[in-house]
């Protein structure tokens, strides 16, 4: 490595995640951790070389320079947000990363297990699943540092043919947040015929930003079905990095709903396997930026199996300098024929110097497939703002309405009516004015 600050970083990452491994680990674990941390030391953190990245600078990350955490204690005295789904069934709070040292009591047919407990349980299935997030190479170097915080994180599991309603984790950043890049590993473990809400709510209720980066993934059992939903609406200052990754069987169903409405530096990476034949996957997305923000979706949806369906439909608003990233890819792989794909990624600017860098991508390999995609950057219809105001409404009021309805057709696919009424108001709030 060289003597940049990026690289500086990055040796001082390696250095405390060094110690990171839980010495009472079985063997497999260690050596996934040992790994984990040669290829982050080898490749340190990405850079614009990288193709994966070569749209999303990491120059707000460096600049923060936070440390990896050197203990996994987390601050205490947060106040927490009001909980987006009130009444949840369950309902889990994760303060810079760390879990609570009592976990709160899950209904009958669901367990949340930290990691270690549920080796003993479903060992074998979370090697599998940990050992098939990539590591190698700079593009990989988040999920690597994630891989050497493993065991630290948690398993959410439910029974076969359990309804578990839904589950609310809340993720929030304490007083000293801005000196701590916090990594954190999330298993959603469902059986046979199982189906669970699944709402991640990021935001601070005192305000705090912090940096973060949480790995989920999931393996769906036959006929299960995942509802995942991600709001996002931290302070300008945050930095939030996910790696998504579901495994999906036969007739499994998977929407993921993302709304992002805050954040300095926001990247989503969501990974789709359809493994099983029929098997579904929705992913919809609505992200708003303004200001100097910055918002990357990377998406990759691999057809396995016969006659798997995707839809991809992501929108973004972008005002002031802020930059979005989209990358949609849909893979129909040899013997998965009659796939079904669609993409859309649709995205309006309000400001001169804002800018988006868009790219669908279908690689079919299969017959008798049906597939479509599509992306669109653009601004107002100035005819539907004329019409507006002849309605008796301001051009600001005609502008901002007209913006916050191109959102809500993400916010429409939400199931659960309460909840998109509350994320409906946020996103209206969170419109920026026209520049």
């Amino acid at each position: 490595m060289n003597t940049t600050a990026p690289a500086k970083l990055a040796e001082r990452w390696a250095d405390t995640a060094s110690a990171a491994a839980a010495p009472e680990s079985p063997d497999w674990l260690r050596a996934l951790h040992s790994e984990a941390l040669a290829a982050f030391s080898d490749s340190g953190l990405p850079h614009r070389k990288v193709e994966a990245w070569k749209y999303t600078p990491l120059k707000r990350l460096e600049a923060a320079a936070p440390d990896l955490p050197h203990d996994m204690h987390g601050t205490g005295g947060v106040l927490p947000p009001e909980a987006l789904v009130p009444g949840a069934a369950l309902t889990l709070d994760i303060v810079d990363g760390v879990a609570p040292a009592a976990l709160p009591a899950a209904p009958e047919g669901v367990s949340l297990l930290t990691f270690n407990k549920a080796l003993e349980r479903f060992e074998q299935r979370l090697r599998g699943l940990a050992g098939k997030i990539g590591l190698q190479g700079p593009a990989q170097a988040f999920a690597a540092v994630n891989t050497a915080y493993l065991h630290h994180g948690l398993v959410l599991h439910v029974a076969a043919g359990v309804d578990a309603g839904t589950v609310l984790t809340r993720w929030m950043s304490g007083a000293d947040s801005s000196e701590r890049f916090s990594p954190f590993r999330l298993f959603v473990l469902l059986d046979e015929g199982a189906r669970l809400e699944l709402v991640e709510q990021h935001m601070s209720g005192d305000g705090t930003a912090g940096a973060r980066s949480l790995v989920l993934q999931s393996q769906l059992g036959q006929s299960s079905e995942l509802l995942h939903v991600r709001v996002q609406a931290e302070p300008e200052e945050a930095l939030l990095l996910t790696t998504t990754s579901v495994e999906q069987a036969a007739e499994s169903r998977y929407l993921y709903r993302g709304f992002d409405l805050g954040g300095g530096l926001v990247r989503h990476e969501l990974n789709v396997e359809l493994a099983g034949p029929g098997a579904s996957a929705d992913l919809a997305g609505a992200c708003v930026l303004d200001g100097s923000r910055h918002g990357d979706t990377r998406i990759s949806v691999d057809h396995v199996a016969p006659d798997c369906r995707s839809k991809q439909l992501f929108r973004s608003v972008l005002a002031g300098r802020s930059r979005g990233v989209f990358n949609g890819r849909a893979l129909i792989c040899e013997g998965a024929d009659g796939s079904s794909v669609k993409q859309s990624n649709a995205n309006l600017l309000l400001s001169p110097l804002a800018e988006m860098d868009t790219k669908p991508e279908l690689e079919i390999y299969a017959d008798e497939v049906e597939a479509s995609h599509g992306a669109t950057v653009g601004q107002l219809d100035e005819a539907a703002i004329f019409y507006l105001r002849s309605r008796g409404l301001s051009e600001a009021e005609a502008r901002r309405l007209l913006t916050a309805a191109f959102c809500h057709v993400v916010t429409a696919l939400l199931e659960n009516g309460p909840l998109a009424e509350t994320v409906g108001r946020m996103v209206d709030d969170a419109m920026p004015a026209a520049d």
